[in-house]
């Protein structure tokens, strides 16, 4: 809620602060600086162009929203919020007390038996101070409830309690422990914590959001004519839907941790001597349909009865992980990741935020996760069982959540009613699966070793990994996966003219394999260039190696062990037929093979090894009956280092293999070829590899439920589990499992750290070439200006520009044109030689010629000026000036032991360095002037509130 809050209350910042900039209520798109307008930001673009257009002067935007650092004015909002929120919760009880006529237990209580049982109850619970009770007497219903603040509780019984406890002694007391049972857990607190917080959120935060939006609304239908409208209609309509989608979080989630509070207080009342038979009561029918009922039992604060007969019935049910609240975690986490990006990137703007951002919400968020899910393995009485269902749903809710908060918080996806590739969001259930389900099988592993300290040191080194895998997932989607959603990284003319420039070549025939290419490779590149992605992959299936071997030969490792190395034989099979299918395309001439057809020919050997990892786990995970995913990754790897062994002697003997030649033709032993394309492999495939293992072994898993469910057969958790392995089994295994280790460890660990410290090298970086910042040809909308509502978008943009630093950077120039100019004044009025000469101090020119030349660069380091053929003219204007600055300050810098002949080139050069300054000056007058021209028409004028001159 209190990530929501921050959300929320930067969109309502921004839509007050845009009558400051602009002078009118409602004149950007909700709440859109004008800085970005100054940058290009236009309504009738997609989201990708507007990005592409916004961000491709990072420095500029950073330093021009300086000035307004939303997330710091947002975070002292949100303390504001809390503040009022912590009054409002400190005040509630006593509202509570003035708003209903409640009398003492001493007024209904004539002969002090109640007071005498309440006070045994009391005993019985341990909670004695800071309670008191009191009696409602206009309340029928025979309930009760607890109210107050931390140190001053009260117990408000019913009227209707009262009659029950003469018919009903049992069921009485059941009521009271279970009120005293909130009180002991702090249930109260938590209460009236999240009500307070909810309501002064929708006072102060969610109804200024909407009222804001409702007023963009009323000035649209009431014939105002704006740039933005009705273009930016889908923007303001996605406003209203993530308004109403953080309410709808914010109550489910406040709902769902006031049911598990009763359920938990039913427990604790059970416990403490509470009759079971008390809840058999029956939820009244009421006129909803059951469907409806069931949909909106999320909803409600108390859970049904049967839910609690049920909790009763089997305890372990309420400490359980429910969907939902793995949902909520996902969603508070994207959330989280929203606020803390904003507010790192306006109090560190010299920092990379969300980088900071990212690894604060996981490491925030993984406790939640461990916990959630670990502690029911803990209490368990076999934490070691296998395959439980719940945690791969566990795992995709958590996904869900994840992209739904994305979706609400990023701030993107307002233009473009669907992303270019918006199948590439799925992705997030794999990040939220894949975590889950190997923290959740790795932590089984862990709980069964047989020392404690080794339980403790396992568990916290499988939650390290957890949070690095979690992570990792996260890194891609910023660095890739988002990106490429939105239409970057398309397989088309950009990403392919990139190749055809980096290696010079015939491309034509090879028109499909750079279609697989262009789509291929953003999605490795992203893990191929993160040091912790490489780390964390080894780690990924190296921990579970070392647990499962260590557990002992009951777990049957040498089926995986087997499995792994059938899959590496596979890989050796597809590398050889991927090489005889590009030597039946091979070019005649050795030049030619060594263009594109090597880096064509390298690509198919990446995507044959990740075929081989990925089939593999598939078959692994499906086939298995325990820990499905380590197994699949432990076989994966396996695979992996084969496949690498494989690429090695395939190029290293290039020449010797007949129809499986890539190159050369005489035969010879050439290891450095081997390594040198084997690294390039490596580098793509060392993290790509096992994080794709990982999700096609979810996947083959999910095919292997399906298709059991399908034929009837018992899902892997009913199966029976396998006997334990005896004495004289483990002392023969001791020295297999330590050669198993050394053996795939060893080479594994080698390679992640050649990765890490080592770039690829010169023939793999065609292949490596990142494609994240390459950019579909077309990404831009269809205009949805009208020409009249163009024209003037682009004088706003305009006017933009020069308001927030285009006439700012104009003048500094002019200033230090004005310097420089003095100086020539003087140089003009001292006496000439005999041969029409003066002489020139450098020193007086040197300053003023380098002042000149700065003020240009910062300039040139401004936005783009938002009108093509005006950026043209700045441009030239600008370049111009700034080669006369550096020959004005190349010509006054005089060498030592100059010549008279030298001196004359440099009296020649200062000469020229002068004029053309002076030219460009009058040109950056004309291009001022036309500027102004743009933007100062009469209508922007008075919508903008533009200042005179």
């Amino acid at each position: 809620m209190t990530a929501s809050s921050f959300a929320t209350l930067t969109s309502v910042l921004d839509q007050l602060s845009v009558p400051s900039e602009s002078g009118r209520p409602g004149a950007g798109l909700y709440g859109t600086p004008s800085c970005l307008y100054a940058a290009g930001f236009d309504p009738a673009g997609s989201d990708l162009g507007n990005i592409r257009a916004t961000m491709s002067r990072p420095d500029a935007l950073l330093k021009c929203l300086g000035d307004r650092p939303v997330g710091y004015r947002a975070l002292i909002a949100t303390a504001v919020l809390l503040a009022v929120a912590a009054l409002v919760y400190w005040w509630m009880p006593k509202a509570r007390d003035w708003r209903r006529r409640m009398v003492p237990v001493e007024a209904v209580d004539a002969d002090g038996t109640l007071r005498a049982e309440l006070a045994a109850l009391c005993e019985r619970t341990g909670v004695r101070s800071g309670l008191r009770f009191r009696v409602d007497p206009a309340r029928m219903a025979s309930g009760a409830s607890a109210y107050g603040r931390t140190g001053n509780y009260t117990v408000c019984l019913h009227a209707g309690l009262l009659a029950r406890r003469g018919t009903d002694p049992e069921g009485f007391r059941a009521v009271v422990l279970h009120e005293l049972a909130h009180v002991h857990h702090r249930d109260v607190d938590y209460a009236y914590a999240s009500t307070a917080l909810w309501r002064v959120y929708v006072l102060l935060a969610l109804l200024p959001h909407f009222a804001g939006i409702g007023w963009i609304f009323l000035l649209a239908f009431s014939g105002t004519d704006s740039p933005w409208w009705p273009g930016a209609a889908p923007a303001l309509l996605a406003e209203v839907f993530v308004g109403l989608l953080l309410t709808a979080l914010l109550h489910l989630a406040r709902a769902d941790l006031l049911r598990r509070r009763e359920l938990h207080a039913d427990l604790q009342a059970v416990a403490w001597g509470a009759h079971p038979g008390s809840w058999d009561r029956s939820d009244p029918a009421g006129a909803v349909a059951p469907v409806l009922r069931r949909l909106t039992a999320l909803l409600r604060t108390h859970p049904s009865w049967a839910e609690r007969r049920g909790v009763l019935a089997d305890a372990g049910r309420g400490f359980r992980v429910s969907p939902l609240e793995m949902f909520l975690t996902g969603a508070s986490a994207s959330l989280l990741y929203s606020a803390l990006g904003l507010t790192s990137s306006a109090l560190f703007p010299e920092t990379v935020g969300w980088s900071y951002a990212l690894g604060a919400t996981v490491a925030v968020v993984t406790p939640v996760l461990c916990a959630g899910l670990g502690l029911p393995l803990v209490r368990a009485s076999d934490p070691a069982r296998g395959y439980v269902r719940s945690t791969v749903v566990s795992g995709l809710w958590l996904g869900c959540g994840l992209l739904v908060g994305e979706v609400t918080a990023s701030g993107q996806y307002r233009l473009d009613v669907l992303l270019s590739q918006p199948e590439y969001l799925l992705a997030f259930l794999f990040i939220g699966a894949v975590p889950t389900l190997w923290w959740s099988h790795s932590l089984r592993l862990a709980l069964g070793l047989p020392r404690r300290g080794q339980r403790w040191a396992a568990a916290v080194v499988c939650a390290l990994v957890t949070a690095a895998v979690l992570l990792t997932g996260l890194l891609w989607w910023r660095l890739g996966g988002e990106r490429i959603a939105m239409g970057y990284g398309d397989a088309g003319e950009g990403l392919a003219a990139m190749y055809a420039r980096m290696v010079p070549g015939n491309w034509r025939d090879y028109g499909l394999d750079l279609s697989t290419l262009t789509v291929g490779m953003p999605l490795l590149t992203p893990l191929s260039e993160e040091r912790l992605a490489d780390a964390t992959a080894f780690l990924m299936w190296f921990v579970p190696l070392v647990l499962l071997l260590v557990r002992g030969p009951g777990l049957r490792m040498r089926r995986t062990l087997g499995a792994g190395v059938a899959g590496g034989l596979v890989s050796w099979a597809g590398l050889a037929a991927a090489m005889y299918a590009m030597y039946l395309q091979r070019p005649a001439t050795l030049k030619e093979r060594a263009g594109p057809f090597l880096v064509v020919h390298t690509w198919w050997m990446v995507v044959t090894v990740l075929a081989a990892c990925g089939l593999t786990a598939a078959l692994v995970a499906a086939y298995s009956r325990r820990h499905w995913l380590l197994r699949a990754l432990i076989a994966a790897q396996i695979t992996q280092l084969m496949a690498y062994a494989g690429v090695f002697v395939l190029y290293s003997a290039d020449g010797c293999l007949g129809p499986l030649n890539t190159v050369l033709d005489a035969c010879q032993w050439r290891p450095h070829n081997g390594l040198t394309v084997d690294k390039g492999v490596t580098h793509l495939t060392l993290a790509g590899a096992v994080v794709g293992a990982a999700c096609a072994a979810l996947m083959g898993a999910g095919a292997a439920w399906a298709a059991r469910r399908l034929r009837g057969r018992p899902a892997a958790s009913d199966l029976p589990a396998v006997p334990a392995p005896t004495a004289s089994r483990r002392q023969r295994s001791a020295l297999l499992t330590t050669g198993t280790v050394l053996a795939l460890g060893v080479p594994a660990l080698l390679l992640t750290v050649v990765t890490i410290l080592q770039t690829a090298s010169s023939s793999s970086s065609a292949v490596a070439g990142s494609s994240g910042d390459t950019a579909a040809a077309g990404d831009k909308k269809p205009d949805r200006l009208s020409p009249g509502q163009a024209a003037k978008l682009r004088t706003w943009q305009v006017w933009s520009w020069m308001y927030h630093g285009g006439t700012l950077h104009a003048q500094q120039i002019e200033t230090a044109w004005a310097s420089l100019a003095h100086q020539i004044l003087l140089l003009s009025a001292q006496s000439r030689d005999e041969n029409g000469q003066v002489r020139v101090d450098e020193k007086r020119f040197h300053g003023p010629c380098g002042t000149l030349g700065k003020r240009v660069e910062e300039a040139q380091g401004y936005f783009r000026v938002p009108d093509p053929d005006l950026q043209t003219s700045w441009s030239d204007t600008l370049s111009q000036l700034r080669l006369g600055a550096q020959k004005c300050r190349q010509a006054t810098v005089p060498p030592e032991g100059e010549t008279r002949k030298a001196e004359e080139q440099r009296g020649a050069l200062f000469t020229t360095s002068l004029n053309e300054i002076a030219k460009g000056m009058r040109s950056l007058s004309t291009t001022l002037q036309d500027i102004t021209k743009a933007a100062t028409s009469t209508t922007t004028k008075e919508e903008l509130g533009a200042p005179e001159g």
